[in-house]
Parts: structure tokens; C-alpha cells; sequence
């Protein structure tokens, strides 16, 4: 049998787990006890993702990543380990929920490794396609990866103890911003967030607060935004959105501790639902950075003074008394970058119309945004061919959701897809930076 076991040499370079953060474009830690993290950059050029793992063992390590459904059976996955001051690393086919076995064709090449202070770092990196039908693709959108270690290293690389440590983890591999690029000087920062509200014990809540705007003397651009939940109910915020507000609202009452959205008679929410949005997250997303080149705009004559921040909280097990300020945390500047910037929702809104038949193995629901509905807007903006340009998208669906994506047409033509995930995961919905910008303009569909 051909070994796939790779032996590391002396000229391979030792990883560094201090430096894996400042080294890396991205990083994820992947349990909630932190014993594994997992570091990476991606080469667009060389279609190429360079990794490094890093666990709490000194055995063997694994990783991969999953058909899609975040279990170990079909998964695509490298064991490693460190022992006698060398390196090794195998490529592995999980074909059930048993140990894996070597794969037949080694796509893995190990780059660095270190065993130090009861932590073992490896480095590896694979093509986003190595065309070997045991290996998955990376691909844009949500990534289930798959990872395991044993306290021990094997002796040898068909006999190793099962793991004592195992998960997964949705991430997104390939459309996250390099945040480290990002000079952050001198942003301020403002909140939109409850009041510490008691969060309600039924199953699904949609809590609505009217938050006023920090006084703009001139027009600032917001350049990031992040989530900000209160500790220990980070499994009960699923996910929000924040609304510009036009209208009066001067009575009092109105900015208080807020009220139920779909409860509460007479509140102000036609003033709010239907114009811009100002952020959206949801469970599993990290901070949002707009492109150095665009800022949404804030502290104009014709930008609202309220916000509306509508907050989803699932709780499922009807905790009682939890108190809650969740929301949102958003950076501003005054340098004022080339180009505002906004958030424009299409889809299919939620409706009791919106039915599965029984027995489907599966079902497709499309919702479309008619080339009337927006035209004139595309023709009144500064770009020179008109339009709209964008730059990230955030796919969301409710827990049926499997798949989503985002077409346009213009002219009969069907363009290149704007954003695909199919891999939906309901707790992780994170935004996508798109590789490349998609012009939307006047005409499209």
C-alpha cells in the first residue's frame, strides 16, 4: 500500500503558535471550550487555502471538512500528529461513522508543525479543487468542518486510539473580508440596543426598541458594524435588524424599554418597516466591514434622527427572567469615503401562503424583485454607467432552508449568481464578501 504518512524534514518550517494570528488572514476558534482553533488564508491566484489547526493535545489531530451536514461520515479530513521532533500527516476519506482510512490520492501537504506547552499546531494547505472525488470542494458560502483529537499519538497510521474530543463548525472559508488590512484610527463608536429588557418565555419573540441617533453636526460615514449580546444569551439572540425611522416621535413613551413587535397595537412601525436597513446579523456572524471605498451615511439633512432595532429571540426551553441589552455596536468616521453606501432587501416575505406539500424531498420557493419596482432609483445614482454596485451579501431563510441563492437578469440574459450558499446552516448566517462586485443596473431583474 502507497503511504500517504508525510515525514516531516529539516526543511520544513516549524509553526509557531504565538504568531498564527499575526501570520493568518483569518481565524475561528472552533469549540466553546477553545481547545482547537483553526487559522487560514486563501489564494485566489493559486485557488489554494494555507491552514493551521491548533489544539489542545499533544496526540494525534483532525480535521476536516463535512458533506455539508457537519457529521464525520463523508467527510474530507487530514490526521496528524507530532512525535520525535518530526512531523506527519495523512489524508483521509471518512466512508461511514467509523475511523477513517487513507485516502488513495494524498491532496494535503504538510508545511509546518510544533508540539509545545500541551498544544500541537499543524500546517497544511489543498487546492479549493483537487479533482480527486474523495476530496470536497471548497466553495463559496457556509463550510461544516469537522474536527477530533486523542491525547495520544498513534503507532501508527492504521492504529490509533478513537478521539476523546470531537465537533463541528459552520464557517465561512472563502468570503470573509482580510479584517487585519483595516485601519481602524480614530472610529467612534454609538450603540442600538434594548434596555435591558426581561426577554419573554415563549418559543419566538420579535422585540422592537426606538433608539435615537447620536447628534451628527456634519455627514459621518459608518464603516463597521458588529453584534453586541449580552453574555450568557448568546444562545437565545438569533438575529436582527435595524431600521431607519421617519416620522414624529416625540412622545416618550415610545423610546422606552420597547414592546413586542407583533404584539403591541398602535406603534409606530409603519414609520420604520419599509425603509432602509441599516444592519443586519444573524447567530454565527462576526463584525461587518464596508469596503475602504464606501460608508453608509450618516448626519445628512435628509438622514433620520430614530432607529428601529427589531430583535429575534429564540428560546425554546421558555427561560424565565432572563434580562436582556442586545444589539447592535456601529463605527463611524468623519472622513468621508468616495461613495455611500446602503442595504437593499429582496426575497419572499414571510407568509401563511408559504407551504411545503407532505412527502417532498425537496422544494424550491423563489421570490422575485421585478425590474419596475426599482428602475428609477438605478437611474438617479452618481455611478457612471448607473446602478447599483454590490459588495456583500447576507442569505437568510428560516429553519426549512437548505440552500439559497441570488440570480439576476438583465435583458433576457442571465448574469453570473450575485451570492451562494448550499450549505445554509440556520445558526450561521454570517455576511459574504463577494470576490467580485456585481453591477445591478437599471433593467435587471
Amino acid at each position: 500500500m502507497f503511504s500517504l504518512v508525510l515525514i516531516a524534514i529539516s526543511a520544513l518550517v516549524p509553526a509557531n503558535g504565538a504568531d498564527l494570528s499575526a501570520e493568518f488572514a483569518h481565524e475561528a476558534v472552533l469549540d466553546t471550550y477553545e481547545k482547537m482553533k483553526l487559522f487560514w488564508t486563501v489564494n485566489w491566484e493559486n485557488k489554494t487555502v494555507s491552514f493551521a489547526v491548533q489544539a489542545a493535545t499533544t496526540g494525534w489531530v483532525g480535521f476536516g471538512i463535512s458533506s455539508g451536514n457537519g457529521n464525520m461520515a463523508g467527510s474530507d479530513m487530514v490526521i496528524g500528529w507530532v512525535k520525535d521532533s518530526k512531523g506527519y500527516l495523512t489524508d483521509r476519506f471518512a466512508d461511514a461513522q467509523s475511523f477513517p482510512p487513507l485516502d488513495k490520492e494524498n491532496n494535503y501537504n504538510l508545511t509546518g508543525f510544533e508540539e509545545s506547552e500541551g498544544k500541537t499546531v499543524l500546517r497544511f494547505c489543498r487546492k479549493f479543487d483537487t479533482c480527486d472525488p474523495r476530496d470536497r470542494k471548497i466553495e463559496e458560502g457556509t463550510t461544516k468542518v469537522v474536527f477530533a483529537y486523542h491525547a495520544e499519538d498513534p503507532t501508527s497510521e492504521d492504529d490509533m486510539k478513537k478521539h476523546t474530543f470531537q465537533g463541528s463548525k459552520s464557517i465561512l472559508l472563502l468570503n470573509n473580508m482580510d479584517k487585519k488590512q483595516v485601519n481602524e484610527t480614530g472610529w467612534k463608536q454609538f450603540y442600538v440596543t434594548n434596555r435591558n429588557i426581561t426577554i419573554p418565555k415563549k418559543r419566538t419573540t420579535y422585540w422592537c426598541s426606538l433608539i435615537q441617533l447620536p447628534e451628527f453636526k456634519s455627514k459621518h460615514h459608518i464603516t463597521k458594524f458588529e453584534p453586541y449580546v449580552t453574555p450568557g444569551n448568546e444562545g437565545i439572540v438569533h438575529h436582527l435588524l435595524v431600521y431607519e425611522c421617519y416620522g414624529n416621535f416625540s412622545n416618550a413613551t415610545l423610546h422606552g424599554s420597547g414592546f413586542d413587535c407583533h404584539e403591541t397595537p398602535n406603534m409606530p412601525l409603519g414609520h420604520c418597516y419599509g425603509y432602509s436597513v441599516v444592519a443586519a446579523w444573524a447567530v454565527g456572524g462576526t463584525a461587518f466591514y464596508y469596503p475602504p471605498k464606501a460608508g453608509y451615511p450618516v448626519g445628512t439633512s435628509d438622514s433620520p434622527r430614530t432607529l428601529l432595532l427589531e430583535l429575534h429571540y429564540d428560546n425554546p426551553k421558555s427561560i424565565e427572567g432572563r434580562r436582556d441589552s442586545s444589539g447592535v455596536r456601529f463605527y463611524y468616521t468623519p472622513h468621508l469615503r468616495e461613495y455611500d453606501a446602503g442595504i437593499m432587501s429582496v426575497g419572499e416575505d414571510i407568509t401563511d401562503l408559504a407551504i411545503i406539500p407532505p412527502k417532498q424531498e425537496s422544494w424550491l420557493t423563489v421570490g422575485y424583485c421585478p425590474k419596475e419596482c426599482y428602475q428609477e432609483d438605478l437611474q438617479a445614482t452618481k455611478l457612471p454607467e448607473k446602478g447599483i454596485k454590490v459588495f456583500a451579501a447576507l442569505l437568510h431563510t428560516h429553519l426549512q432552508g437548505r440552500a439559497t441563492w441570488t440570480k439576476h437578469v438583465r435583458n433576457g440574459i442571465e448574469l453570473p449568481e450575485i451570492a451562494r450558499d448550499d450549505h445554509y446552516d440556520f445558526n450561521f448566517q454570517d455576511i459574504q464578501v463577494l470576490r467580485e462586485e456585481a453591477h445591478i443596473k437599471p433593467g435587471t431583474t
